[in-house]
């Protein structure tokens, strides 16, 4: 569970131009994340000083809590809550953060790789992360493709897709994989999942009149996916992506994907 100086980060306090707008993100932080019923003026000002944001001048707090219509005064007390339709609103918006991260179990101790020092380690913790979000990315994308095909299309859409290219690279790929029993296959018989990230984008383009309805503006996903093709590879190769500015625009893209994609 993040703490409160992240949330605040998250949450874009600083920008509120009301400052009662940010007693309400605190107001949720404290119900939301940390099992609170409601803060008295006092709790809250004391929020405002951890979050290191200037102090509430408490006559025109108590006023501006009594007045807004997102919150509701607790009966005996001198706390105040969030209405329903408030936390709900911003469980909506923030509930996100609410959700455990998964935890990345490793079976061995990294710590005893041979001319490893603690720098390499934390760069391989590093792009552990990032490949669990381009794993997930990339085969969200699959899915995508392959439940909006079959419903425009039918069972046969692949037949209907494909070009030599993609069925060349398909039944090679397949093919070496029956050869090779000693390899797990890749667990589905989806044709998707033996092309490449490249191959995916231009089934997009090729089939966008069927993705219009779910992805209005093709040209903003297919930016994104051709931008992240390159950091792709260095991730699929154990290499290191060294920009933090690289590390973030994954972040940012995978997260628009998730926006869009509902």
């Amino acid at each position: 569970m993040i703490d409160l100086q992240e949330f605040c980060a998250k949450s874009n306090i600083d920008d509120k131009k009301s400052k009662i707008d940010a007693v309400i993100l605190l107001l949720y932080y404290a119900i939301a994340f940390e099992g609170s019923d409601g803060l008295s003026p006092n709790e809250i000002n004391s929020l405002f000083e951890k979050a290191h944001l200037p102090l509430y001048n408490r006559t025109y707090l108590k006023r501006d809590l009594s007045k807004d219509k997102r919150t509701t005064p607790i009966p005996k007390t001198n706390k105040y809550k969030l209405t329903l339709g408030e936390l709900k609103k911003l469980n909506m918006e923030y509930g996100y953060l609410l959700e455990k991260e998964i935890q990345i179990n490793v079976r061995v101790d990294l710590n005893k790789t041979p001319l490893f020092d603690q720098s390499a380690l934390e760069g391989a913790k590093k792009m552990s992360q990032l490949y669990i979000i381009l794993y997930c990315w990339e085969n969200s994308v699959r899915k995508v493709i392959e439940q909006t095909l079959t419903k425009k299309i039918g069972l046969d859409w692949w037949d209907d897709t494909k070009n030599k290219e993609l069925e060349n690279k398909y039944l090679d790929r397949k093919n070496k994989e029956e050869k090779q029993k000693w390899i797990s296959p890749r667990g589905t018989q989806s044709p998707l999942y033996y092309l490449d990230w490249g191959d995916l984008i231009k089934i997009i383009r090729k089939n966008e009149h069927h993705f219009i309805s779910q992805i209005p503006d093709i040209k903003f996903i297919e930016l994104r996916l051709e931008e992240l093709e390159r950091l792709r590879n260095i991730i699929a190769h154990n290499g290191l992506v060294p920009d933090e500015n690289d590390i973030d625009r994954i972040v940012v893209h995978f997260n628009d994907w998730c926006s869009q994609i509902k």
